[in-house]
């Protein structure tokens, strides 16, 4: 009876040996993909990072930028514009530079 069996396994393996071997070789191409599609999901999520960071520096901007619209008819901060770009000097105030030698 084993042998029976047995050459009942083996009669059904030779027969089916291309099934098997593309059993095989679709699971090698699943595997193949699935590291692909893991390595782009991780550039993509790197990306999308990056993307948001860039989001939150573009709306701090907007806010920051805003904000000096809005304040630009208050005569202290056109004051301080004036003081901090141009070098200027309020009435009433004296301007002291202080030179350095560089040794040259």
């Amino acid at each position: 009876m084993k042998s029976k069996y047995f050459s009942l396994a083996e009669n059904i393996f030779c027969r089916s040996s291309w099934v098997i071997f593309l059993a095989i070789l679709c699971l090698m191409l699943f595997e193949h993909e699935t590291v692909r599609f893991n390595e782009d999901f991780n550039k993509l999520q790197d990306k999308l990072i990056a993307l948001e960071k860039e989001k939150y520096n573009a709306l701090e901007l907007n806010s920051e930028l805003k904000l000096r619209i809005n304040s630009q008819s208050d005569p202290a901060w056109l004051e301080l514009v004036l003081i901090k770009s141009l070098g200027l000097v309020p009435e009433g105030q004296k301007k002291v530079i202080f030179k350095t030698d560089n040794g040259s």
